[in-house]
């Protein structure tokens, strides 16, 4: 699904409002995401993003804040309270969501599976992932937070050789706590890259148990938080 930009008359990736209709009628725990193999928009779980293999665009939960203004709440974005959805607004913004995320479609497919072993081992502690990650210079970033709202950021470097000392460490980022680490900045704690995946999810876990989430700090307080969100085919 393509259409023409009006200005520099370049053919691109477009989600039109009856994709974002099929989402809002999915209801939660569904996302809308680029495949690659149909160029067409799908309705899938948001699981089916773990690996990169399509391209999430938007969850329904997020896809609320992408209709502007609600002049019948008078609310800062449209929500489900008023049931008053603009979905051609909605799906404007999927396309500018897609438009920005293909610009790293080729990291995405590439890194994502590296996340692949820590979202699994995550899952039974509620603990999901949010967004699709992104890369940064040697390391690839990716976003998970817990059902109370605790946000973290797992930082994967890309270049490493485990028996190597000098390798860089995977980093866990503790994002809800806020700038409270040294320098103003989110703190952070280094495990050596070959720690199972299972120990990094229970690191993860008593770390959270331990330390209530503060409400001012969330994925919009982070620098690396996506600006967007992530008939169509649902599988």
């Amino acid at each position: 699904m393509t259409n023409t930009d009006a200005i520099t008359g370049v053919r691109r990736p477009a989600i039109e409002d009856g994709h974002a209709r099929a989402l809002h009628d999915h209801g939660p725990s569904w996302a809308i995401m680029w495949d690659d193999r149909d160029n067409q928009p799908i309705i899938v779980r948001p699981e089916r993003g773990d690996d990169g293999a399509l391209l999430e665009i938007c969850a329904y939960e997020d896809m609320f804040t992408l209709d502007g203004d609600c002049v019948t709440c008078e609310d800062a974005h449209a929500c489900g309270t008023c049931g008053h959805f603009n979905f051609e607004v909605i799906a404007e913004h999927m396309t500018d969501i897609l438009g920005d995320y293909l610009h790293g479609r080729d990291d995405i497919a590439t890194c994502m599976p590296l996340t692949l072993p820590y979202t699994r081992t995550l899952t039974p502690y509620g603990i999901r992932r949010l967004f699709q990650g992104t890369r940064h210079g040697d390391t690839f970033r990716q976003f998970y937070r817990s059902p109370e709202g605790h946000l973290i950021e797992l930082i994967i470097p890309l270049s490493y050789t485990p028996a190597d000392i000098s390798t860089p460490p995977l980093t866990i980022e503790w994002t809800y706590l806020g700038l409270t680490g040294p320098d103003a900045s989110w703190p952070v704690t280094h495990v050596t890259i070959d720690t199972p995946p299972a120990d990094v999810a229970e690191l993860i876990a008593a770390h959270i148990a331990i330390h209530p989430p503060i409400p001012s700090a969330d994925a919009t307080a982070s620098p690396d938080a996506p600006e967007g969100a992530n008939s169509a085919t649902t599988t």
